[in-house]
């Protein structure tokens, strides 16, 4: 029986995995979970992020909560056949190899990506895909992710395979259910640090409700990334709907909502975000989505402008004064592979890596 560990931290990675390990565990694979802790990034392993494992939780031969040091030891012990890397923290991954080296321990390494590949730090993203580079295969989203990463790597050395999202299959068989009901509204996805600065945060609130202002017929739902403080990846500073109810005119018709995005699907004519995946997920479904790059300045500080080639960047000028650009709906496809088959292509690419001499 081929034994694989599924390595996680934060939820992207937890909502991107789950599936392919659903589909292992069927196919009669052993596998363990660790949710990696971390001493800076405490909090992050909440009940909600618990909940998600409920299904599968039973079906596991070992699902823990461990510091690396643990985690390196539990690879020692057994003997893996493949090591699944979900998290962000790409120094885990040369570690982990050169453990692997170390003890001539045989395991394939796999690790990816779980959203857009944004451009907003190019010497960043580089340093990660390099420790990437040293796994056996790298999933990305879509072509374009494809295309940007062979131009840098050795192929011959790693596969890189565009299996898409496996967390957006389930948005796939929704995508031709949102109704749309109220054709008045206006989402806003937020993202924990983009933009960063409370400066920018707080302007970012002022133009939101000075849009609030502009659409008085219309309601500007807030969707925050998270409903408080919490460890991630990307730990929020200065949470958006703090800042909404500490404003002194704030409009009756802006409000906050926690409900998940894909409620906020049938309530919106039109959604906005810096540079959010759920943007990516709302033009997929055919909403008229808007990555505003008013933050980035010349240098894509925050990887608005990665989406200009859908023709789907704006400033808050033009969406004040409604000049919106057209969306190209066909160019999405090229950064998410977008069609139900992702958690089976990535399932295929597991199993492939694993019997693979």
């Amino acid at each position: 029986m081929k034994r694989v560990l599924f390595i996680i931290q934060f939820d992207s990675f937890a909502k991107t995995l789950i599936p392919t390990i659903n589909n292992l565990i069927k196919d009669d694979y052993r596998c363990d979970v660790v949710l990696l802790k971390k001493r800076f990034k405490k909090g992050w392993i909440t009940d909600q992020i618990l909940a998600l494992f409920k299904q599968i939780e039973s079906k596991l031969n070992a699902f823990r909560q461990l510091y690396q040091p643990d985690v390196i030891r539990m690879i020692h012990h057994n003997g893996y056949d493949l090591i699944v890397v979900g998290t962000s923290n790409t120094r885990l991954i040369v570690s982990i190899k050169n453990q692997l080296k170390k003890k001539s321990i045989k395991s394939k390494i796999a690790s990816g990506y779980v959203g857009a590949l944004l451009n907003n730090d190019f010497e960043s993203f580089k340093k990660g895909l390099i420790r990437r580079s040293e796994s056996d295969l790298i999933w990305v989203p879509g072509s374009d992710a494809k295309d940007m990463i062979l131009k840098i790597i050795n192929k011959n050395q790693t596969k890189v395979i565009d299996t898409g999202l496996p967390r957006f299959d389930e948005l796939y068989k929704l995508k031709n259910n949102f109704s749309k009901l109220n054709n008045n509204n206006i989402v806003f996805f937020e993202q924990p640090t983009f933009p960063e600065t409370k400066k920018e945060r707080t302007q970012l609130v002022n133009q939101l409700m000075h849009l609030a202002k502009l659409r008085s017929t219309s309601t500007i739902i807030i969707k925050p990334r998270f409903s408080k403080k919490v460890g991630h990846a990307h730990r929020p500073k200065y949470l958006l709907q703090d800042i909404i109810n500490n404003s002194s005119n704030k409009p009756s018709n802006i409000i906050i909502s926690n409900v998940d995005i894909y409620t906020l699907f049938n309530e919106c004519a039109m959604a906005l975000t810096i540079s959010s995946t759920a943007g990516l997920e709302s033009l997929l479904v055919n909403i008229p989505t808007y990555f505003i790059h008013d933050f980035c300045g010349k240098t894509n500080r925050y990887g608005s402008n990665d989406f200009a080639s859908l023709n789907a960047t704006i400033s808050f000028d033009n969406l004040f004064n409604n000049r919106l650009p057209v969306i190209d709906y066909d160019k999405v496809k090229d950064f998410v592979r977008f069609d139900g088959d992702s958690t089976m292509r990535l399932t295929s690419a597991f199993k492939e890596l694993m019997h693979r001499d």
